[in-house]
């Protein structure tokens, strides 16, 4: 246990990391099988806390062809546990897939495979391995990245060479390394972390009323434009900002920050998209607040209850990570399948996101009904707007963004809320994103 509990750590302090750092036609592998296709797009969802992961189609038998997506994350260097978090959650995605039969697009069945590369956390490393993936492997699409400046250095070379790019994260929505619509074949198959803001200033407009006053405790990395659309929906339910602290990249003692914060006598302190919010929480409660927490952050519950230990500590703490002690089936069925393929390595949320990527990719090409023509695959994306047009993890989903980024090419999901009480941890639900 103590190993384990050392390996979760690490993972939290490289997520800490990752939030304060800012071909036209693929060459087809064919085999041959007789096993059932699969659809990426499950059939039914019961419930908030149940959803289903790829079903079989029952396709008829005959040639398979292979989809190729290449994969760009840091498997060497300080970034290297998230890195492996997706590339294992990316490999379970295809064994799920390829087990199956494969999935039909089209009028043909693929298996997948994934051929992975090493960013190396640089913009360099990136751009590497972005030119021998569609370059020399002639994947169909490319999947990753963490930090901006791989984000950047990957869409040159994928535009470039006419393949779809997916990539994989977004420190900061908006930023010019986003989506946007002077990147024509570039998409996002991940949320954003502030759409979380309407649902925690509702949920504490409810749960405790008399909580007005926010303070917030702000990373200096460019965040400029996510606090200015929570002072508005701040504004909109009455409730008011009354300090704001922004603090340097490379911080680790957050009690100067935190007796500034706890001057102003807030009712709530805010840690926006930290995954040094547990530092943040023990600081805070080491000068007496006792008010709420909110952490909209990656950063699991379970991690607070792990790093923290404190059940007056771990008292009145909302967090909107994906929450590993009440999965969703298929969560669950992830976090089995990797406990049985690396049953001494915990699991790391991060891989819940990671698994969705392909899957929401791979629906999208079923939609369009192809695989290897970018721009009808991005047009197609763009237009599954409803709810339900796509399906994840954790429920009915659909694409959006255009109101935010000028184009729908950004997955929205429902978002869950947790709170910990006296040290445990208590699921409220999976919310529905709001537009404000």
């Amino acid at each position: 246990m103590r190993s384990k509990r050392v390996f979760l750590i690490c993972a939290v302090l490289v997520i800490g990391v990752l939030l304060f750092s800012l071909s036209a036609c693929a060459k087809e592998e064919t085999t041959t099988s007789s096993a059932p296709a699969t659809t990426a797009a499950p059939s039914t969802t019961a419930g908030p806390e149940t959803t289903a992961g790829p079903t079989t189609t029952g396709a008829p038998a005959g040639e398979v062809k292979t989809l190729k997506i290449g994969t760009i994350m840091p498997q060497t260097g300080p970034l290297a546990i998230l890195g492996l978090a997706f590339t294992r959650a990316w490999d379970l995605y295809a064994e799920d897939v390829n087990q199956a039969g494969g999935v039909k697009i089209g009028n043909d069945t693929y298996q997948i495979k994934f051929i992975h590369e090493d960013s190396k956390g640089s913009a360099e490393g990136a751009s590497t391995a972005a030119s021998k993936l569609v370059n020399q492997d002639k994947v169909d699409l490319v999947i990753g990245a963490i930090l901006e400046s791989e984000m950047a250095a990957i869409n040159q070379v994928t535009e470039a060479a006419g393949v779809l790019y997916a990539q994989a994260n977004a420190n900061i929505p908006g930023a010019p390394q986003d989506v946007s619509s002077d990147k024509p074949l570039q998409v996002r198959p991940f949320i954003n972390h502030d759409e979380t803001g309407p649902i925690d200033l509702d949920y504490i407009a409810k749960t405790y009323p008399e909580a007005k006053k926010i303070a917030l405790s702000v990373p200096d990395i460019g965040y400029e434009g996510m606090v200015e659309r929570l002072q508005a929906q701040v504004a909109a339910r009455g409730m008011q900002i009354v300090a704001q602290e922004k603090w340097p990249w490379g911080t680790t003692d957050f009690v100067p920050i935190m007796t500034k914060l706890n001057a102003a006598k807030p009712d709530i302190i805010w840690a926006m998209v930290s995954g040094q919010a547990n530092d943040q929480l023990k600081a805070a409660r080491q000068l007496g607040f006792k008010g709420v927490f909110v952490s909209n952050s990656p950063l699991g519950a379970d991690v607070f209850v792990v790093t923290v230990q404190d059940p007056a500590a771990l008292t009145d703490v909302i967090c909107n990570s994906v929450d590993v002690t009440h999965p969703t089936p298929e969560v669950k069925k992830l976090m089995d399948a990797w406990q049985a393929k690396w049953p001494n390595d915990p699991f790391i949320s991060d891989a819940v996101h990671a698994y969705d990527m392909p899957w929401v990719m791979v629906q999208v090409m079923q939609k369009a009904g192809a695989i290897g023509d970018a721009a009808t695959l991005v047009k197609t994306m763009e237009g599954m707007t409803n709810p339900g047009d796509i399906q994840t993890l954790h429920g009915p989903g659909y694409i959006g963004g255009a109101d935010r980024f000028g184009v729908n090419r950004v997955l929205y999901r429902p978002l869950p809320l947790s709170r910990i009480m006296n040290g445990q941890i208590e699921f409220i639900g999976f919310m529905e994103p709001v537009k404000e």
